[in-house]
């Protein structure tokens, strides 16, 4: 029979060996406590106090992978957190913090699609709060949400959306009187994709607030340049993208006062479906001459497309037999022959999801080879 006394004194012990720094020594114990709660789980599922020491088992289990550099168990264990926690219904700050700790777990292990859309979804779990004054309830939450997201963004999204991120995490934390890594880690990374991007009154602006607060931080080196309205542009300068208003709509100045910090603030999510329909092609196009640029269509509107479906967006929803397929086909362009990894899990892992959708929603017969061949990929990328 489960013990949950032994469960909870276990992962004390282990806790403690962990602070200590043997985080080796204390997987084993973090690893005999999650099989207890686990069995406790299977048979009193509605038991929260032991959901929630499960919870912060996996926290801890996750830390000790990520301080040795198992980033793939880290993240193992961050997602079994989200699915152990889901049926707490978490809100708010707590929300936001156990999907930025899913997200950069993610970003760690390569699964940069997971890492994205969890980013975006944890902001989401402070909309109720107000960014411009800092007396509000959450804003000091928001300001950190925003520079984690940041960081997850810098990797795995469109360098706009990072700098957008960046840009107003550090003006909310220094509004919050906040001087720490946070902000030291949004000024940097501000200046740096300011710079690349030739926007030189911003960068010297972040550069300076640089030197005044963290006078011996290192500069860092832009991360991927490659934007969605570069990449939607030059598919327009192809012929492959027809609508340069939706350009516009999708890809606000990353620099002005409307600066989109989230994915879910890029647009309306109503134009969620109209950009998969207008990106679809140029996707297409683009991947054997440009697969760079190919890869930032797919994914930022992949992301888009999960914040409408998390929104419940009445359109996707209603016609998800008209837009799912699409979907798939989009993302299918993306798969090379041979190329293995971890991104590679992650997007075998989004199509499954696709796929298990469309199966339930029984997608039109002439959908059968996609649905054939993206069943293919999933088979060759097992998400272990």
């Amino acid at each position: 029979m489960p013990n949950r006394r032994f469960a909870r004194r276990t992962h004390r012990d282990a806790a403690r060996l962990a602070a200590s720094g043997e985080h080796r020594r204390a997987l084993p114990a973090f690893a005999a406590a999650a099989a207890e709660y686990r069995d406790r789980l299977a048979g009193h599922p509605g038991d929260r106090a032991s959901r929630e020491d499960f919870a912060d088992l996996l926290a801890s289990t996750a830390s000790s992978h990520a301080a040795l550099g198992e980033y793939p168990a880290a993240f193992a264990a961050e997602r079994e957190r989200a699915q152990a926690t889901e049926p707490l219904s978490a809100v708010g700050a707590a929300r936001a913090r156990q999907r930025l700790d899913f997200a950069e777990s993610a970003v760690r292990a390569g699964r940069l699609l997971t890492a994205a859309v969890q980013a975006d979804a944890a902001l989401n779990a402070l909309d109720d709060t107000d960014p411009s004054d800092p007396a509000a309830p959450g804003f000091a939450d928001l300001a950190s949400a925003l520079a984690r997201a940041a960081r997850v963004f810098g990797r795995a999204a469109d360098p706009d959306l990072t700098v957008g991120a960046a840009d107003q995490a550090a003006r909310m934390l220094l509004a919050a009187g906040r001087q720490d890594a946070l902000l030291r880690d949004s000024l940097r990374l501000a200046a740096a994709l300011h710079a690349a991007s030739g926007r030189g009154a911003h960068a010297r602006g972040a550069k300076e607030l640089l030197g005044k607060y963290f006078p011996d931080a290192e500069p860092v080196t832009a991360p991927n340049l490659v934007t969605l309205r570069t990449a939607l542009e030059t598919a327009a300068g192809q012929g492959a993208f027809a609508d340069p208003a939706l350009i516009r709509r999708l890809c606000p100045d990353p620099a002005g006062r409307e600066a989109p910090p989230t994915v879910t603030a890029r647009c309306d999510l109503g134009l969620a479906a109209v950009a998969l329909h207008a990106a679809e092609p140029a996707v297409e196009a683009l991947a054997r001459t440009s697969p760079g640029l190919a890869w930032r269509i797919a994914t930022e509107v992949h992301y888009l497309l999960a914040a409408a479906d998390r929104h419940g967006e009445r359109n996707l929803h209603l016609n998800f037999r008209d837009h799912g397929p699409v979907w798939v086909a989009m993302l299918m362009v993306l798969v090379e022959d041979g190329k293995r990894g971890p991104l590679m899990a992650d997007l075998a892992l989004a199509l499954a999801g696709l796929c298990d959708r469309l199966h339930t929603r029984h997608a039109a017969p002439e959908h059968e080879p996609l649905m054939r061949a993206a069943q293919r990929f999933i088979a060759a990328h097992p998400d272990r």
